[in-house]
């Protein structure tokens, strides 16, 4: 008898995880049942790290849509195959794994999401179209592969702008920028160091696009968007989409951001927000409805940024995958939800998830408790050694739970964000968020060798 199974195909590669969403997957999978496979690339150089976690490991010529299907022909000789997915928001060197896994699922007849919709909300300049042509509040954009289109992009959009990758995870190589100087030396510096950053496997494989004005941009390396700057308070609505069913349930309020050289950093979060009304947040819930519609994204748990501007809310991004820090947990204590388990029974098909949703959002709308996410970065680049005084969390009534990234990289402060603590904590109202977030600063200590010295 064949035993039922689900397939996860991972092209994190790199030499520290970029994120842990496999694993977790897994574990709610397993509660049901089923066995964990995972297929990779060959020549991966942390094979064990899929090893640990999978009940078998399979690995691919390369990754496309044939291999991918010629790799389930073999595995349904002894496994039924209920599911395959991958952490979609991850488009790779290797190809755009959430694409090409949608279209997989397709042919087979498993549950997907649409892999046009998955393509418009990794690439933030098919983003910015889609929403431009459907008449969602937006921005003006412009994307571009080389100096003089920048400066006539820059142009159009008008300054202050935001300068970021089409592509890309970890906020890097984002800079707000007030003048064509600015601008000119962040897209040098782009050029320049791109291939650096930790996450520059987010900027996806190499291939060319055509933008509105006829000129091709190619990616990734050369290509930069350009949008008019979003003024507003930041935050971020949690959505759970069950075939073309949209529900967007969690909004959780930025309080503290830090802009870099080169990236945005994400410091203190509050959920339920503090400072949007009843009605802003109806109208913030319906603007993710509308945008998510309009970019035809299917099956899927999204995490979707925004700014709330004096004409109402502005889309940032928006990520096909659940979002980072501790959104998990905030799924978990506002509404009652494993997102874990709540994605892979998307996946099955299951009945019954529309009416947990249902009765997730009235739970998140009676809500009496506040909860903060908070992360430490680092002051300056240098080799990560490690955290001193985390027995102040662990004296802390309020902190519900923390988590240290490992010692022993190097880091570069400027290009991207690499948050080397995350904190979340039960909080009465913003103003305690804050305390909090003071606290944690004045009472650990990171310790990271001298960029020069290191």
């Amino acid at each position: 008898m064949k035993q039922d199974a689900i397939l996860f195909i991972d092209v994190d590669d790199s030499r520290h995880v970029r994120y842990h969403y496999r694993e977790p997957h897994f574990a709610a999978a397993r509660e049901q049942g089923l066995l964990c496979l995972t297929a990779g690339v060959a020549g991966r150089h942390h094979l064990q790290r899929l090893r640990d976690d999978s009940d078998a490991v399979f690995l691919l010529d390369s990754l496309n849509e044939h291999a991918i299907l010629d790799l389930v022909a073999q595995l349904e000789e002894q496994y039924a195959l209920r599911a395959i997915f991958c952490q979609a928001g991850h488009p790779s060197a290797q190809g755009e794994v959430g694409c090409i896994v949608a279209q997989v699922c397709q042919r087979l007849g498993l549950v997907y999401s649409c892999p046009e919709g998955i393509a418009a909300c990794n690439n933030k300049f098919l983003m910015r179209r889609v929403l431009d042509k459907q008449g969602l509040r937006s921005v003006p954009f412009a994307l571009c592969s080389n100096e003089q289109a920048l400066k006539a992009g820059a142009d159009r959009v008008g300054y202050p702008l935001i300068a970021k990758p089409p592509f890309g995870g970890a906020s890097a190589f984002i800079k707000k920028c007030s003048n064509w100087e600015a601008l000119r030396s962040h897209y040098a510096q782009f050029r320049r160091e791109h291939g650096t950053a930790s996450n520059s496997d987010f900027y996806g494989c190499a291939h060319t696009l055509a933008g509105e004005d006829g000129q091709h941009a190619h990616i990734p390396g050369c290509s930069m968007l350009l949008e008019g700057y979003i003024s507003g308070i930041e935050g971020s609505v949690e959505c759970v989409i069950v075939g073309e069913q949209i529900h967007a349930l969690l909004i959780n309020e930025k309080l503290v951001l830090t802009e870099r050289s080169g990236t945005v950093l994400e410091n203190l979060l509050i959920s339920p927000p503090a400072s949007f009304t009843e009605q802003q947040c109806k109208q913030i819930r319906q603007y993710a409805v509308d945008c998510l519609r309009a970019v035809g994204l299917t099956n899927a748990v999204v995490h979707f940024e925004f700014r709330m501007t004096a004409e109402g809310p502005v889309a940032i991004e928006i990520n096909p995958r659940l979002g980072g820090l501790y959104v998990n947990a905030a799924f978990r204590d506002l509404a009652a939800i494993d997102p874990y388990q709540l994605y892979i029974a998307v996946l099955l098909g299951k009945p019954g998830v529309t009416a947990q949703l249902d009765g997730a959002a009235q739970k998140v709308a009676a809500a009496g408790q506040r909860y903060s996410m908070l992360a430490v970065y680092p002051e300056h680049s240098g080799h990560f050694k490690g955290i001193e005084g985390l027995h102040y969390l662990d004296n802390q009534a309020c902190v519900l739970e923390y988590a240290q990234q490992s010692a022993g990289s190097y880091i570069d402060a400027d290009i991207e964000e690499h948050y080397l603590l995350k904190c979340w904590a039960k909080v009465d109202d913003a103003a305690h968020a804050h305390a909090l977030h003071d606290a944690v600063r004045q009472n650990l200590r990171v310790i990271l060798d001298n960029p020069v010295a290191g």
